[in-house]
């Protein structure tokens, strides 16, 4: 039988006797055409990952590199631990990109969905009720400093998806709105803004 792949380990050195099958085996070798990881991931997020979704990984010890997988595999035999449970995700890295090497820290972000151009805001922006603050004439001055906030509008939004930072505008607000974001400690101006 012939094995293709790189040697990782050797057991023997040139000129040993090897008798019989207690001396173990004579080297460990990788097959590096087929490179994967497998991930824990949460019970809350399980039932977003499906096979072929694809997956953007980084390792520690290549930085500025990325490089893409597959999910490959979901096992549903998860492991429980004080009350939480994970799931095992296998991912087959794709390409076989000679950099990485079987034992390195990887990080791993499933894609679960794909959706084009969308217009956004930062969540921040967006108030109880769905609601934005939106600066119309003569609420801002030539610099874009707030002069009159009676000249800003609330308006009613309807809200799609969002991650820690941005949330969707599905309606209610059209792309280069400027909307005011009010706190505590002052206010900012933000714009709507297409995202890809």
């Amino acid at each position: 039988t012939q094995i293709t792949g790189r040697v990782i380990e050797k057991n023997f050195k040139a000129g040993d006797k090897v008798e019989g099958m207690n001396s173990g085996s004579l080297a460990v070798i990788y097959d590096m055409s087929y490179l994967k990881l497998e991930l824990a991931v949460d019970e809350l997020d399980i039932g977003k990952v499906a096979v072929g979704q694809s997956v953007s990984l980084t390792a520690d010890a290549l930085e500025g590199q990325t490089f893409t997988g597959v999910v490959d595999k979901i096992n549903i035999n998860g492991t429980t631990t004080s009350g939480h449970t994970s799931y095992p995700v296998t991912v087959k890295v794709e390409g076989s990109p000679e950099a990485l090497y079987p034992g390195m820290n990887v990080s791993a972000k499933i894609i679960v969905e794909e959706v084009g151009s969308v217009l956004a805001l930062p969540v921040e922006a967006v108030e109880r009720g769905n609601t934005v603050l939106v600066a119309k004439e003569g609420c801002l001055d030539e610099n874009g400093v707030i002069k009159d906030l009676s000249a800003a509008e609330e308006r009613q939004v309807t809200l799609g998806r969002n991650d820690d930072e941005y949330i969707e505008i599905v309606d209610g607000l059209e792309e280069g709105e400027v909307v005011l974001a009010l706190s505590p400690q002052g206010s900012s101006l933000m714009s709507a803004m297409g995202m890809g």
